[in-house]
């Protein structure tokens, strides 16, 4: 039986009464968009190391089983592990640079290999990243304060409101696909149906016909969202705004936690300029 609920853990929101769930959504967010661009932007060791010092804090705030955390991965890691064999054999090797090993058109170099860790490391923090945005953070925190931090360009035109709430929707109809996803693979089990045996050909074979029904049901919940925010006039008529349930609060946590990311963001800057690293030594050829 496939549990998928299970084993995706990603946009599932824990309310753990932990530090980070108790924060201002604003703070996150704008927390998290600066570890982005950080993660985006830097390419040393060292500032590398930074970053998983911060993900170690991170990690200890939240209050989260590490276990849990490392289940939101696993359905990806075999993607990450194609995508790294795919950059180290297809990599273009400047001229004269020496290759470990080659047969056709498939090479292995010492830079190959450093610059696919480094964009496997990037990847795999920009994941976290977000995965913990959302374990610590719920939807409506969420479109509360993606509203408040955008709210500025509402002001020249940009209908900000609602981008944030196709936004929102779209995140919720992840956790809702995936339910659904097991529940036909739960009813085509019990007509006899193993999803368990087989190849990887066989069980895709076997998924594909599950995608009719999944996408009808998901037009269908779209639907009836659809009706159901028009029957509450939802964005109905000129001057109309979303009221909120609870106002938002800028604490001192809050102003600790944005310093703090401020000042490893400026550390990690300044170590990927001032501190080159080789973070391997060269491989013997063979």
């Amino acid at each position: 039986m496939i549990e998928l609920t299970r084993s995706f853990a990603f946009g599932q929101f824990i309310n753990n009464g932990s530090a980070l769930s108790r924060m201002d959504p604003r703070t996150k967010l704008f927390c998290a968009v600066l570890l982005i661009a950080l993660v985006s932007y830097i390419s040393n060791a060292m500032a590398f190391f930074v970053c998983f010092l911060l993900c170690i804090a991170i990690q200890f705030l939240s209050h989260i089983a590490l276990s849990f955390v490392l289940r939101s991965f696993r359905p990806f890691v075999i993607f990450f592990l194609i995508v790294f064999c795919i950059e180290v054999l297809f990599y273009q090797n400047p001229a004269h640079t020496p290759l470990l090993w080659q047969w056709g058109i498939f090479s292995i170099s010492q830079k190959a290999i450093t610059i696919s860790i480094f964009t496997l490391l990037r990847v795999v923090l920009l994941y976290y990243i977000i995965s913990m945005l959302t374990f610590t953070t719920s939807l409506v925190d969420l479109t509360d304060g993606s509203e408040a931090l955008l709210s500025p360009f509402q002001r020249i035109g940009i209908p900000t409101s609602a981008l944030v709430m196709v936004m929102v929707i779209a995140f919720k109809f992840v956790p809702i696909f995936l339910t659904e996803v097991e529940r036909l693979i739960k009813a085509q089990s019990a007509r006899g149906v193993r999803f368990d045996q087989g190849n990887f050909m066989q069980r895709t074979t076997k998924l594909a016909p599950l995608m009719v029904p999944l996408f009808i049901n998901g037009f269908k919940r779209a639907s009836t969202l659809s009706v159901a925010m028009e029957a509450r006039c939802y964005g109905n008529h000129k001057g109309w705004r979303r009221s909120k349930r609870r106002a938002l609060h800028f604490e001192r946590f809050d102003a600790f936690v944005l310093i703090s990311t401020l000042a490893v963001c400026l550390v990690a800057i300044l170590a990927n300029i001032f501190a080159p690293f080789t973070p391997f030594a060269p491989f013997p050829s063979f």
